[in-house]
């Protein structure tokens, strides 16, 4: 069975000024996978998350999601429509620190949805559930949280419009390894349980070999993407290196 592809880029090129950072980068998101997006400093992974979330404009090439070409700007309309059938979780969670945790899953609900307030609270109340988090912390701040409880409400958050696709930019950064292992099965829980396809960004050796269908490596100003056992037997002096160093090899056997 072939699986539907929710994004596609094509060729794409991002410059700044004389800087290229991507030069013909193409890659697939299919449904239902969880993907992780893998790289050096500098080489752009950032700059791919926000392009296939139509916040950069790409120089050139296209980007597709959902069908939709969202690459250039006179295509906003189509990149309006888009935005609500996905949920990002940022990285430091990007919570709004006036509001309380119920109140930042509530606003995109109240943004983007003609409910009640005592509905969309509901709503709130239920996605809060979902990724573990009980009644105790609805009325705390964002600086009174610990740093997994911090994950867990932008994860509710990006959740908070029911969509189809979560990108999330390293989402277990920072966290002990207990409370990374712990979002990692909560990231299975939830792709499996709400059919979601997940695109992430991690540098967690463990996360990416854990949980990922596939990893996607930007190398030399483009992407190479397979499945996790040919990406780390792959040739190519950076990822080699990536994955056959100490910490790769730890974990590599501990997948």
């Amino acid at each position: 069975m072939v699986s539907t592809a929710l994004i596609e880029v094509r060729n794409l090129v991002n410059r700044f000024d004389k800087h290229t950072v991507h030069d013909g980068v193409n890659l697939s998101i299919y449904e239902n996978e969880i993907l992780g997006i893998v790289g050096g400093s500098g080489t752009g992974k950032s700059v791919l998350l926000r392009t296939m979330l139509g916040l950069r404009e790409a120089t050139s090439g296209e980007v597709r999601v959902f069908g939709e070409d969202i690459a250039c700007r006179n295509s906003s309309g189509n990149l309006a429509q888009c935005q609500n059938r996905w949920g990002v979780l940022f990285q430091g969670g990007a919570l709004f620190s006036g509001l309380t945790v119920l109140e930042n899953v509530m606003a995109p609900i109240l943004e983007h949805i003609d409910i009640s307030h005592a509905f969309a609270e509901e709503l709130a109340r239920l996605k809060l559930s979902m990724v573990g988090l009980g009644e105790v912390a609805y009325f705390k701040f964002p600086a009174e949280l610990s740093g997994g409880m911090v994950k867990r409400v932008a994860l509710a958050r990006a959740l908070a419009l029911e969509p189809r696709m979560v990108f999330l930019d390293e989402p277990t950064s920072g966290l002990d390894p207990i409370s990374a292992a712990e979002f990692d099965e909560l990231i299975l829980y939830l792709r499996d349980h709400l059919n979601l396809t997940v695109a992430m960004i991690s540098h967690d050796m463990d996360s990416l070999l854990t949980i990922c269908d596939r990893l996607a490596v930007i190398v030399d100003k483009k992407v190479i993407a397979d499945k996790k056992d040919v990406i780390v037997a792959h040739p190519h002096p950076w990822i080699r290196e990536y994955f056959g160093g100490v910490r790769g090899r730890a974990s590599t056997r501990a997948a």
